[in-house]
């Protein structure tokens, strides 16, 4: 039986879509879901593999989808959860750095250094997959704190409080004193 957000009950088997159903559904999401895979994993060919395991999962987890936004809101949370977790594989600090440093390369007045990059990876180093979503969402992709919470299933609450997270502890990190660093004679 289903439960009350269309997914099933813990047990259950999936009967299957029929394979117009799954063409369809296909056919009318993947090419948003793949071009967001490719913006986050940089490569065609783990676009590509995000892709499949999204529509994958979906298929597992529901009786059917029917075409519309939610379907559509649905699928793009899924393949941002899949990139996330393939990113964490590949250490997902090294790819997000490299994201958010790309984002602040497209800003001609602020070029990032090395520093930049490893205070990026370091601040990312201590937020959890739900933190590290909502940054890459809000900062990277420049999506709304009420778009962010629409796709990833949270309030917008949660989102302002996880970018807030952020913020202070991007903050306590930058007030952290330097180590002095001995310069070789």
């Amino acid at each position: 039986m289903e439960g009350p957000s269309g997914h099933l009950q813990q047990g259950e088997t999936v009967p299957r879509m029929n394979i117009s159903e799954i063409a369809d559904l296909y056919e009318r999401y993947a090419p948003a879901i793949y071009a967001r895979c490719r913006r986050l994993l940089g490569s065609s060919a783990a676009a590509r593999d995000a892709l499949q395991e999204s529509f994958v999962r979906v298929l597992q987890r529901h009786r059917t989808l029917d075409p519309g936004e939610q379907t559509l809101r649905y699928l793009y949370k899924t393949a941002t959860n899949v990139c996330i977790n393939q990113l964490r594989q590949r250490s997902v600090r090294d790819r997000s750095v490299a994201q958010l440093t790309a984002q602040l390369a497209a800003h001609p007045a602020r070029q990032p250094s090395l520093a930049d990059r490893e205070f990026v990876q370091l601040l990312l180093d201590q937020c959890d997959e739900t933190a590290v979503g909502v940054a890459v969402m809000h900062f990277v992709d420049g999506m709304t704190q009420v778009e962010v919470a629409e796709t990833l299933g949270i309030t917008r609450r949660t989102v302002y409080n996880r970018i807030r997270q952020i913020e202070r502890l991007a903050s306590a990190l930058l007030e952290q004193p330097k180590p002095i660093v001995p310069v070789a004679s």
